[in-house]
């Protein structure tokens, strides 16, 4: 089995109020401070808080459990506030000796406390056990009566992504792998086997979570916050992952003392996308057109048809209608991944807001230059766009600062150049496909030849190294792959007919021609499939229904569709390995043996970040900033050439890519707009420190340069020793 994520560190710091406890004060609240020993087995009589919730009708009651096993001696309360947690004011009582409850009032949602003075008593044995590290579950108003994890997911569900009861609770039981009506029942007394397997599993998982989320927060950090964090369904989206910042701009270490920003520079690929070609969809929808001809479609399969249409007109018309989409059709941003750069750039402007108001108040007499420059590509020039038109929105000032260089020429260099818009650089962002017709350089002189070279190198590696392509081969026939895919097609086709793509006698292709038409009439889309992605085994169908599942997110505003029921989780985290190993041998680490054929390419923007700040040394301040909007392509090759802990690991040709000893993860390395970012801060001395960020978040530099950073500081780096480190040499 697949590991599970570690968490991501959670940094909302809980206001600053008398009645929003710390971290550290709830726990120790809950666990009753004063009650001698370990107070395991303590169990005090109920107490009632000091009024009923608002509202409810006079004597009414709110009745429950709390479950793991069964929670004895948990602080319950009604969460008339909503925040998370038990206030003094709130209805407060203490589970009995079976995990019940009964509170005064209604109308509101339930918070169980378990400190380490509750015990947790398992009716299977029975037997008692003290409760070792706290714990904190939620349950909703609408089903207040079992306060255990699934009741807490589905309330995570509700406040983080704003959904209703009803499809909250849907979408945590695909999750955990059953109906609906069982989900929110008492896994003790659930009479079918497999389905109080398969929730007490989920439970278990989730419970640790919580545990092991409380356990390494830091004493002010929200409590809500932190269990929401942890309770949320992980559905494994990897690279299509719509982006999240990682860290709150509150919580960046501040600059050592006397220094100020002087420069910023980003990295970022375009938003969240739509599919890139009529490739998945079609093959798909083509298996599933054959399994209804055949009448072989399960009710749930009798979904997926139209589900993959609404994919796919979404698909055909993407960007129609959109001011700044340059080309409505696949492969254009969505409007969550206009939002992603949108709120990227506004960020960019809150982190360093002195410093962009001294650019803008100096516009007229001291100007300094914002470089914009993109792949070229329509998504990622329409990032850029949509990057600093919200750039301008924060601060007007900044517009006439906006610059676009000309881009590199002449290119191809044989005496038929190819003209390419001001702003634009292939051979800075799109240099794993530079080709002959637009990009050839033979000047052995020229700046470009080397990055040209090795980028013809690569697609070499790519299209032809016979290891490489046994290894992304392999990915989707192993028996593990086959399983999986069996298990999510018996779950939409009949077995006879899974059993004939498993037996090679049905396969499937993007091969055939789709229109469709916008709601008004006045834009129609016409596309044939190019017959180059097919489904010849059940692992092909797997991953390509992943495909689907995780485009999803991205598209929900455009196509509407929620595919997590056509991919439960365990089979999500399955194919999110398979996508992962292939992207790693390819666009990441690697395999040893092959050394830095997958990286090598990416040298020329290490030395472009490199180079601007080098300007910054010499005293050039022409450039404010620079701005580069690129693909994943881009930024996975860039991060390995970088040498960002945790994503340098090559494996042996022999070996095998593996969650379990690789830390490799696309949802990390580059989810949709990833990006760098490189704070630049002086003194008056002239002297530079730089800070990184990796998708907003305070990120160290290789392993190799720690010894650069600037003394006292975690995240700060003397730019002279950091530099040298990287082997950079100023030009």
């Amino acid at each position: 089995m697949l590991p599970t994520f570690p968490l991501r560190r959670v940094l909302t710091r809980a206001p600053l109020s008398c009645c929003l406890l710390g971290l550290s004060a709830l726990l120790l609240t809950a666990c009753g401070g004063d009650s001698g020993g370990n107070g395991a087995f303590f169990i005090p009589p109920a107490a009632t808080g000091t009024a009923p919730a608002t509202g409810s009708p006079a004597g009414a009651t709110t009745s429950g459990v709390v479950v793991g096993s069964y929670f004895v001696n948990a602080k319950v309360c009604l969460d008339i506030n909503a925040n998370g947690r038990c206030d003094a004011s709130e209805p407060t009582t203490r589970s009995d000796r079976q995990g019940g409850f009964t509170l005064a009032g209604t109308g509101a949602g339930i918070v169980a406390e378990i400190g380490t003075d509750a015990t947790e008593l398992d009716p299977s044995i029975p037997s008692s056990k003290p409760v070792a590290s706290p714990l904190v579950l939620r349950a909703p108003k609408e089903a207040p009566g079992v306060v255990d994890f699934q009741s807490t997911a589905v309330v995570a569900e509700m406040e983080a992504n704003g959904l209703d009861f009803k499809t909250a609770a849907g979408k945590v039981a695909i999750s955990v792998g059953v109906v609906a009506s069982k989900l929110l029942g008492d896994i003790n007394t659930e009479s079918d086997p497999v389905a109080r397997a398969a929730l007490k599993a989920a439970s278990d998982e989730g419970l640790q979570r919580i545990r092991d989320a409380l356990a390494s927060a830091a004493s002010g950090d929200d409590v809500k916050a932190v269990v929401t964090a942890a309770a949320l369904t992980d559905r494994y989206y990897q690279t299509k992952a719509p982006y999240r910042p990682q860290q709150d701009v509150s919580t960046y270490e501040a600059a050592p003392a006397g220094f100020s920003p002087v420069y910023t520079e980003v990295v970022a690929r375009h938003g969240s996308r739509g599919l890139s070609g009529l490739k998945y969809d079609l093959a798909v929808y083509n298996m599933w057109k054959k399994a209804q001809n055949d009448g072989a479609l399960t009710p749930l399969g009798e979904k997926l048809g139209p589900d993959v249409l609404k994919i796919m007109k979404a698909n055909f018309l993407l960007g129609y209608g959109v001011s700044g989409i340059s080309t409505p059709g696949y492969g254009n941003e969505t409007q969550v991944g206009i939002n992603e750069h949108t709120q990227l750039a506004a960020r960019l402007v809150q982190r360093l807001p002195a410093y962009w108001k001294q650019i803008g108040d100096s516009a007229g007499s001291a100007p300094r230059q914002i470089v914009t420059v993109t792949s070229g590509v329509d998504r990622a020039v329409d990032s850029g766009n949509f990057f600093v038109q919200s750039l301008k929105t924060a601060q007007p000032a900044l517009a006439p600062l906006l610059t676009y260089l000309p881009a590199p020429a002449p290119y191809p260099d044989n005496g038929s150049p190819t003209a390419k818009p001001d702003g634009t650089n292939r051979f800075l962002l799109y240099f794993h496909k530079l080709v002959k017709a637009l990009d050839l350089v033979t000047n052995t002189a020229d700046p470009m030849y080397a990055t040209y070279q090795v980028s013809q190198a690569y697609q070499d590696y790519k299209a032809n190294d016979a290891d490489l392509l046994a290894k992304q081969s392999g990915l989707t026939v192993t028996p593990e792959a086959t399983a999986a895919g069996r298990l999510l097609l018996e779950r939409l086709f009949a077995k006879s007919f899974v059993d004939k793509i498993a037996n090679g006698t049905y396969s499937f292709a993007n091969a055939d021609t789709k229109e469709f038409t916008s709601d008004d009439g006045k834009f129609t889309n016409k596309v044939t499939g190019k017959n180059d992605t097919s489904i010849k085994s059940l692992g092909d169908a797997g991953a390509l229904l992943y495909e689907l599942y995780v485009i999803a997110p991205a598209m929900r505003s455009e196509a509407g569709v929620d595919f997590t029921a056509y991919m439960p989780a365990a089979q999500a985290k399955f194919f999110a390995a398979l996508n992962d190993g292939s992207d790693f041998y390819d666009k990441g680490p690697g395999m040893t043996e092959k050394g830095d054929i997958t990286s090598r390419m990416a040298q020329i923007l290490v030395d472009d970040m490199f180079n601007e700040v080098d300007a910054i040394a010499r005293g050039d301040r022409s450039h404010a900033a620079k701005l580069r909007f690129t693909h994943a392509e881009i930024m996975m090759p860039f991060a390995v050439r970088m040498g960002l802990k945790g994503v340098d690991q090559s494996v042996p040709k022999a070996s095998g890519f593996s969650y379990d000893s690789n830390a490799w993860r696309g949802e990390y390395v580059s989810p949709m707009a990833a990006n760098m970012q490189w704070d630049v801060f002086a003194d008056g001395g002239g002297k530079l420190v730089v800070r990184m960020l990796y998708n907003e978040k305070e990120t160290e530099f290789k392993a190799a340069c720690d010894s650069a950073k600037a003394l006292g500081t975690a995240h700060f780096y003397d730019y002279t020793a950091l530099k040298s480190c990287y082997g950079h040499v100023a030009k």
